[in-house]
């Protein structure tokens, strides 16, 4: 079995990772009339049906998905395996966003304004509207500085923090490098007990 995504049939949507040999080949094997990749796992190659395991370690490993998808190649090391689990976790990302809460919430403020702006507020009271969407800026600043902390709590790199942005990896780091790396929940009781 590969790599999992709670909540998403895995079906749609299942990880591993392909290995490459240095020669740019990537193993197949043979069965029921069809020609699938051999995984690698756990440090190991998983030929199916009996099938011949390669006698190299991969040069690099490639992050795939039984939905069609490929991330980029990973030099093999022994923590290549972690580092294309996290570009696939990146890709699930990407898949599931639609399903979070928080997406949701983002899609109806979306609307909500495009509304006000129609209806006519922006014209008739445009000083206020600018209030209205600082305050709602500061607020959604606050939650993307807790998000970021929460990936860095997980380890993961400025440059998957920052592919999530839409900026560089240094821009990323340049702006919230003095985020702690606390999960999202340990901020919110620090801040409750703060309060108390």
């Amino acid at each position: 079995m590969g790599w999992l995504y709670e909540g998403v049939p895995d079906e749609e949507h299942e990880g591993h990772a392909v290995g490459v040999l240095a020669n740019g080949v990537i193993p197949t094997y043979g069965s029921g009339g069809r020609w699938s990749e051999m995984e690698f796992r756990d440090g190991w190659w998983s030929p199916g049906s009996g099938a011949d395991a390669p006698g190299a370690e991969p040069a690099w490993l490639v992050p795939a998905c039984v939905c069609g998808w490929r991330g980029d190649r990973v030099a093999y090391d022994p923590r290549a395996e972690e580092a294309a689990r996290a570009l696939w976790d990146a890709h699930m990302d990407d898949v599931t966003v639609y399903f979070l809460s928080v997406a949701k919430a983002a899609e109806g403020l979306v609307g909500v304004l495009e509304k006000a702006r129609k209806d006519g507020e922006y014209d008739a009271r445009p000083l206020a509207v600018v209030k209205a969407l600082r305050v709602t800026q500061t607020r959604i600043g606050t939650e993307i500085a807790a998000a970021v902390g929460a990936a860095r709590a997980q380890e993961l790199s400025w440059e998957l923090i920052g592919d999530a942005l839409g900026v560089t990896r240094q821009t990323a780091h340049e702006r919230y490098r003095e985020v702690p790396a606390v999960a999202a929940e340990e901020r919110e009781l620090e801040a409750e007990l703060s309060q108390k």
